[in-house]
């Protein structure tokens, strides 16, 4: 009999991450860089109407949010976070 393999919470926020934007159609990549490790990219449309990137680092307890001018948020693998990340993709309709 097989065990199985239950995903960490930091690994379901990234899954519901990307599965949301992916099914929103953002351009999204997923990369392994040898410092970062793996990592989740997205492409936004700003408010000025320039296209930026917010990179999705997973750590073991949580996850990194990396912008184009390096800055950085850790982000715990809550609800209220990953309602936060979704609600991005609203406020750049």
């Amino acid at each position: 009999m097989s065990e199985a393999v239950s995903k960490s919470p930091v690994q379901k926020f990234m899954d519901a991450i990307s599965s949301h934007y992916e099914g929103l159609g953002y351009p999204l990549t997923w990369s392994d860089d040898e410092d970062e490790g793996e990592m989740l990219e997205i492409q936004f449309k700003s408010e000025s109407g320039y296209f930026v990137s917010a990179r999705f680092v997973p750590r073991k307890d949580y996850v990194v949010l990396k912008d184009e001018w390096g800055r950085e948020l850790k982000l715990r693998p809550t609800r209220g976070n990953l309602k936060q990340v979704k609600g991005w993709s609203e406020s750049r309709e």
